[in-house]
């Protein structure tokens, strides 16, 4: 008979958390590291008993680490059935988040998917962006290994646009002071996760750190930790396209 999670010795490690640096979900250059997606897990952790500990790396590497046991838990993956043969995905869903469309200035306007068929597309290299994106042949993807290096190569006419989420294109564009424009079109966010990898020890004690996450959402600590990190108000908000 299985024991209950609480009678279960911790496992020998700290709950390795890996990740890509994508504030303002994942920000690798505070310490402790931080972002919207981060504080939610690290106060889950503190009332589960979880200890943590975080290693930054490309989303591909990432992936890869949780595959081979190298690393315990990821946040913000979209769900994907080819993931699901080494991922589980919690039932801790984390803050949805729009992906919008930048451009250069006065760049012919981008009302819907198919304007942009023609052009060169800047996208995050291990990233999902959902169904409508990634099932698309049409989308002539340049696949980047940060967001950063997508605004500034198109700040410099290297690709066209971007696809970015709201909450980092508006970070970023402040941080790196680049004159780009938000088009009319967007794509509604999908439901991230916190995934464990199936080799990790710490697999067999996620319902604590589910139970954390869930009395956190009854007692409003999620609420209030979410709404340090609101989109930013020069984003405009155009209806939603599925």
């Amino acid at each position: 008979m299985a024991l209950p999670a609480a009678a279960m010795a911790l496992p020998a490690t700290a709950c390795r958390v890996v990740g890509s640096h994508d504030p303002p979900f994942r920000d690798y250059e505070v310490n402790p590291p931080g972002g919207l997606y981060f504080d939610l897990l690290r106060e889950a952790a503190r009332r589960a008993g979880w200890p943590l500990s975080f290693v930054q790396a490309p989303a591909a590497r990432a992936l890869l680490m949780l595959e081979q046991g190298e690393a315990d838990l990821m946040t913000g993956l979209l769900r994907s059935s080819d993931r699901e043969r080494y991922l589980h995905y919690s039932r801790i869903q984390l803050p949805p988040e729009d992906k919008v469309v930048l451009t250069a200035p006065g760049a012919a306007p981008v009302r819907r998917l198919e304007d942009l068929f023609e052009r060169r597309l800047g996208v995050h290299r291990g990233k999902r962006y959902g169904e409508l994106v990634d099932d698309e042949p049409r989308l002539r993807r340049i696949e980047l290994v940060d967001y950063r290096s997508a605004l500034r190569m198109l700040a410099i006419g290297r690709i066209d646009a971007v696809l970015v989420p709201e909450r980092t294109a508006v970070q970023l564009m402040a941080e790196l002071r680049l004159d780009l424009q938000q088009q009319p079109f967007r794509i509604a966010g999908d439901t991230p996760y916190l995934v464990l990898g199936r080799q990790s020890p710490w697999l067999a004690r996620l319902p604590e750190l589910e139970a954390a996450a869930l009395a956190m959402q009854q007692d409003g600590h999620w609420a209030r930790i979410s709404a340090h990190y609101p989109a930013g108000p020069s984003m405009s908000a155009p209806p939603r396209t599925r």
